[in-house]
């Protein structure tokens, strides 16, 4: 009745008996601390999104209303004025779509959990990746069987090779090497900063050298929130340019 009433989900059962009544007190504050926690995730995505948001929002605010004062403007200033404005158009409409994927539990809808050669899914991403970016991208080695929800993996792959897309020069490829429930993805960029190597997967965490770039800072949050759901883990290191990649258990 009282976190009915005060919406207070600090607030805890004392649990000093080892019978029925205490096993279901300690069920109760599992339950309150795993809503604690959800609502302070979804506190932190609203404050978060609501900062990231202010500043394509005002951008496209002041570009609009340039164009519609600026009765002199030259035809080849106004045309760049409004490539401007449909760039930033994107940009908003995939923060914003991403935003919603990372608010969306990847275990929840009707994705069920299936057999996936994570090879083949690999495989199917960089097809449209190459046709997509034209760029040259190498695959090597054996992913083999996971457990998995293929619509999931495959946009942690594409956000992946996006990621090393961004940072690789054009002519450059990107490699990606797998081994049995491991995908390494590496670009020939100048590699990920050490004081920024721990923070690559924070939700709208955006390197000094990657803000004058494309991107809102969620790609990488997004593979995290797919691959942990997936029992895996993520990594990045250096080894020439950056290397990103998961690793998720395999089938037996």
């Amino acid at each position: 009745e009282h976190v009915a009433e005060t919406q207070d989900l600090e607030a805890r059962i004392d649990v000093d008996r080892d019978d029925e009544i205490g096993r279901l007190a300690a069920s109760f504050n599992t339950m309150l601390e795993a809503l604690e926690a959800s609502r302070e995730q979804q506190r932190r995505l609203v404050a978060d999104a609501s900062h990231e948001l202010r500043t394509p929002l005002t951008s496209l605010r002041t570009n609009i209303e340039f164009l519609a004062r600026a009765k002199g403007m030259g035809d080849e200033d106004r045309l760049a004025l409004m490539d401007d404005v449909s760039f930033e158009m994107r940009e908003l409409s995939s923060l914003v779509g991403e935003m919603v994927e990372l608010a969306t539990d990847p275990k929840a809808g009707d994705e069920p959990l299936e057999g996936v050669d994570l090879t083949e899914t690999v495989h199917e991403v960089v097809g449209r990746a190459q046709r997509r970016t034209g760029r040259t991208i190498e695959v090597s080695g054996d992913a083999g069987q996971i457990e998995g929800r293929p619509n999931s993996l495959q946009r942690a792959m594409s956000n992946l090779i996006d990621n090393a897309h961004k940072w690789s020069p054009p002519e450059a490829p990107i490699t990606i090497t797998l081994s049995p429930g491991r995908v390494e993805v590496a670009d020939r960029g100048p590699g990920i900063p050490a004081e920024d190597l721990a923070h690559v997967f924070d939700r709208f965490y955006r390197a000094t050298e990657a803000r004058s770039l494309p991107g809102s800072g969620l790609g990488l949050s997004i593979v995290k929130e797919i691959v942990e759901n997936h029992g895996g883990s993520v990594f990045a290191f250096n080894r020439g340019g950056a290397v990103v990649g998961f690793e998720i258990p395999i089938l037996t």
